[in-house]
């Protein structure tokens, strides 16, 4: 199926980050100024335009209308070392990040685009420890990121501590996966165990009265996996 969106490139410039922020923005088949949209927001934009094929699963789906149309903006970071400041809670950046994600993002998007109101209007995605960064802001301004998208998510007590002192389930909508093969995933610092965690987050989110719903893939830590994942997740949280 030809791909039938646009994809722009913008920059927003944080004072909290004191950077400039370099955003992908895609556009639906038919975007019009008129129309509001809900918006999906990805950690490690561009790798999830590139690797995970997220823009093109999208709008696939939209032409055969299994899922609303949206925007998609991607959000990149400086690689490296920058990745693990900014979405780790003991780096250096962590704290500003989430000042950023929370006031400077959402005023950006309200500004430029035509968009539903927050909430249940605005969609986190993320893998891995952008999965971690995802869950923190979801927690902690539910009002904002009423829906989110976790791939294979980091999970810590830092994450746990939150959870079990949040209240605000009625506000979200979730969808969560992980991969049956990720209980020994080979990283480059050492051999990390993914299933574990992400299976007892499921257990104490599965109490709760929301919108929730836990899958395992077949599949490891690996873009090749969270690309076929991106199908049941985008029906889930956009579906007609």
């Amino acid at each position: 199926m030809p791909f039938k969106g646009t994809i722009d490139e913008q920059t927003l410039h944080s004072k909290e980050l004191n950077e400039q922020v370099p955003l992908l923005v895609y556009y639906p088949p038919a975007f019009t100024t008129l129309k509001k949209y809900p918006v999906l927001i990805a950690q490690d934009g561009p790798d999830y335009f590139q690797l995970g094929r997220l823009a093109s699963t999208a709008d696939e789906l939209i032409q055969s209308q299994d899922i609303e149309p949206m925007i998609i903006i991607g959000i990149a970071h400086h690689r490296g070392d920058d990745r693990y400041q900014k979405y780790h809670p003991n780096g250096l950046k962590h704290s500003s990040y989430l000042r950023f994600m929370s006031n400077e993002l959402p005023t950006y998007i309200n500004h430029e685009f035509n968009t539903y109101l927050l909430g249940s209007g605005m969609c986190l995605i993320g893998d891995s420890l952008g999965g971690f960064v995802s869950l923190v802001c979801g927690l902690t301004f539910p009002r904002t990121f009423g829906q989110l998208i976790l791939q294979s998510p980091f999970i810590d007590a830092n994450v746990l501590d939150i959870l079990y002192s949040f209240s605000g389930y009625e506000l979200l909508k979730f969808y969560h996966a992980v991969g049956t093969e990720e209980k020994e995933y080979a990283s480059p610092s050492g051999v990390k165990d993914f299933l574990t965690p992400n299976r007892q987050l499921a257990s104490e989110l599965k109490t709760k009265n929301f919108e929730y719903r836990y899958e395992e893939f077949d599949g490891n830590h690996l873009w090749s996996d969270w690309q076929k994942n991106l199908i049941p997740a985008l029906k889930f949280i956009f579906g007609k």
